[in-house]
């Protein structure tokens, strides 16, 4: 194996045996993807682990060894030193346990100083440190790993793509909206609990990490978040109205991934799992999955501004009240799932302007009421709707009285637009004049009175009739 090798990649052949320490040896190496395979290792803080002879390719921008299960053992505390120039670091779906190392948001912060611009000697400050991380992307889901996220990933100011799915058992992570380009979150399947507070009431200073090559005083609060997965967890409490409001990249056109090396995220939508990869000058797929937690009252309005969003999951939840008609203005939207919560009332007839609907789960709440029809919503079938006792109309077998259907009719009439509004006001304020007008006529012919006016009718009369015979004899 030549030493000045730069790219070594051998993807899903199945090739078995353990990873060799002598990857260490290509120091020139900038990307290792050995992913999908049955290799075997064991890591460790041990300078007999490949992963701590890495420390030695500098160059190093993509690693991947996902999707081997065979490799166990637990991340070394010194995985900070691994190569300063890293982008690409994903190790999910091994068998790694233990907690994730603290350091590991420490890329290339290895130059510390104070304050003063003096080295530092003896013990080194923890939360001092400059320096620039390169990290684009971490995943570490599917692992048997535990403890909470460390909070030096503050550091990772150009980290775009974060997957920790299956593994934590944590709050909600608030600090992770100080990083300005974060992407995509997945914390799926996880033990996370509690509620999302208002970001308004959180604060960054107890644990804000002085890097004197980013100004962290700048509050981004998730504003590019594209991608979020927060399902099957213990979230509790109201949906995080604050949260929604920040998202500012789904109130946009879609925007793309990183100018760098192609990256996937695992994502359920439209009920099925499916495999998203991101390419640069390639629209990221939009989403929300907010499913399987304990969240509870209504859905926030805002919810209706994200109108890039393409697929929205906030089923077995709690949340009740109605849908927001906000919601018609998700002209993006593909799939909506608000199935088994207690959501109520009627289904708003605005939401027949999703025209890209594929999916709709309204199924198993208290909704009441004709089915909207017309464009998407004539394509779902029973199964959409199954559960709620109130709901009639097609696709359902019962059928709506006119009393619903008149109503509904009326609804739609009031809260369409506003245009048929307009024109009732304008059709009165004509027939008001006309009335007035003939009744005034009324009045002045048969009473003679004012006078003034009767001789002002009679000479313009008389004018009229002359001019017409003069154009006759002509």
């Amino acid at each position: 194996m030549p030493l000045n090798l730069r790219i070594f990649t051998f993807q899903v052949i199945d090739f078995a045996g353990r990873i060799l320490f002598t990857l260490g040896n290509l120091r020139d190496l900038q990307v290792l993807d050995i992913s999908d395979n049955d290799l075997s290792s064991t890591l460790s803080s041990s300078k007999s682990s490949f992963l701590s002879s890495l420390e030695n390719c500098k160059s190093l921008l993509y690693l991947s060894f996902a999707r081997n299960p065979l490799i166990s053992g637990y991340l070394p505390d010194s995985i900070g030193n691994r190569s300063s120039s890293l982008r690409h670091f994903d190790v999910s779906s091994c068998n790694i346990s233990g907690r994730i190392p603290e350091d590991i948001g420490k890329w290339n912060l290895v130059e510390y100083v104070d304050f003063l611009g003096n080295q530092f000697s003896g013990t080194i400050p923890d939360r001092v440190c400059v320096g620039e991380n390169n990290l684009r992307y971490l995943s570490l889901h599917e692992n048997q790993l535990e403890g909470i996220l460390p909070l030096s990933l503050t550091n990772c100011s150009k980290l775009q793509v974060l997957n920790v799915a299956n593994n934590l058992s944590d709050t909600f992570p608030h600090w992770l909206g100080k990083l300005p380009v974060l992407r995509v979150l997945v914390l799926r399947s996880n033990r996370f609990h509690g509620s999302i507070p208002d970001t308004t009431n959180f604060s960054f200073s107890k644990f804000q990490i002085s890097d004197l090559s980013h100004n962290y005083s700048t509050k981004f609060f998730f504003s590019n978040l594209q991608m979020v997965d927060l399902s099957h967890n213990d979230f509790t409490g109201l949906l995080p109205t604050e949260f929604f409001q920040n998202l500012k990249s789904l109130k946009e056109e879609a925007n793309y991934g990183y100018g760098g090396y192609q990256y996937s995220v695992n994502l359920t939508i439209k009920g099925l799992e499916r495999e998203f990869k991101i390419k640069v000058s390639m629209p990221i797929f939009t989403c929300i999955d907010l499913s399987d937690n304990g969240f509870h009252g209504e859905i926030p309005k805002v919810v209706g501004e994200l109108r890039s969003l393409h697929a929205l999951n906030l089923s077995h939840n709690n949340l009740t009240g109605p849908i927001p008609p906000s919601f018609g203005n998700l002209a993006a939207l593909e799939s909506l799932d608000l199935s088994f919560n207690k959501l109520s009332g009627r289904i708003p007839f605005q939401l027949t302007n999703l025209t890209f609907l594929e999916v709709l789960r309204f199924s198993n709440n208290n909704f009441v009421g004709p089915i909207p029809h017309g464009k998407q919503f004539d394509t779902f079938e029973n199964d959409s709707y199954q559960g709620n006792l109130g709901l009639c109309g097609f696709p359902l077998s019962k059928e709506c009285s006119n009393d619903k259907i008149s109503e509904t009719a009326q609804d739609e009439e009031d809260n369409g637009n506003g245009i048929a509004f307009i024109w009732k006001v304008v059709m009165m304020g004509y027939g008001c004049r006309m009335v007035l007008g003939i009744s005034m006529a009324y009045i002045v012919f048969t009473t003679g009175r004012p006078w003034w006016l009767v001789r002002m009718i009679e000479r313009d009369l008389r004018n009229k009739v002359s001019s017409w015979f003069g154009k006759k004899r002509k």
